[in-house]
């Protein structure tokens, strides 16, 4: 009798070593969440933010124009603006284009300076293109903002249906000149 207790014991021992190893022989050639670098998409190199689309609820100013950090003078009348430092970098955005919208205008600017203390996406504006959106003296207004040059937005539709205008005169048929007479019929007698 010990002799099949132990034959039972040493069975159970191989069955389950038997089990443990293929068990562990079918992980090792799982593969799944494993790719190779070329199966991968690459990113191309630059600058991949400039593509983004609106730049919103951003914090616009107004400064004093001159020297710009672009290399240009400027006056307060152009439409130019200053990039916060975040985003000008070593000045890679000069002379880019840039479309604003505020207060529900839009206008387009271009960058020809930096401005060390605007915080990200925000934008110093020249005197002239401020007050182009506001007064002077609202200081700061919010807007949003996005690289190059777009056409304005379409009006919004109107709600409600408008007739066309009423005609400002009616027309009338012209009234006759000279009365046309037909002519004589031939006589008939020799």
């Amino acid at each position: 009798m010990r002799f099949f207790a132990q034959l039972s014991v040493l069975l159970s021992f191989a069955l389950l070593w038997c089990s443990v190893s293929a068990s562990s022989a079918h992980q090792v050639n799982r593969r799944h969440g494993k790719r190779l670098d070329a199966d991968l998409a690459v990113r191309a190199p630059g600058d991949v933010d400039m593509y983004k689309r609106d730049y919103a609820n951003s914090r616009l100013t107004y400064y004093a124009v001159g020297l710009g950090a672009c290399g240009t003078v400027n006056q307060p009348s152009d439409f130019i603006v200053a990039l916060n430092s975040a985003q000008f970098g070593s000045g890679s955005y000069c002379y880019q284009m840039i479309t604003i919208t505020c207060n529900g205008l839009t206008a387009q600017a271009q960058i020809t300076d930096e401005c060390p203390g605007c915080p990200y996406a925000g934008l110093d504006l020249s005197q002239g293109l401020f007050q182009f959106f506001a007064p002077l003296g609202d200081g700061v207004i919010y807007g949003s903002w996005s690289f190059g040059s777009s056409p304005a937005p379409a009006p919004s539709p109107t709600s409600t249906w408008q007739p066309p205008p009423a005609p400002t005169t009616t027309w009338q048929p012209p009234s006759p000149s000279t009365t046309w007479t037909p002519p004589p019929p031939p006589s008939t007698t020799p």
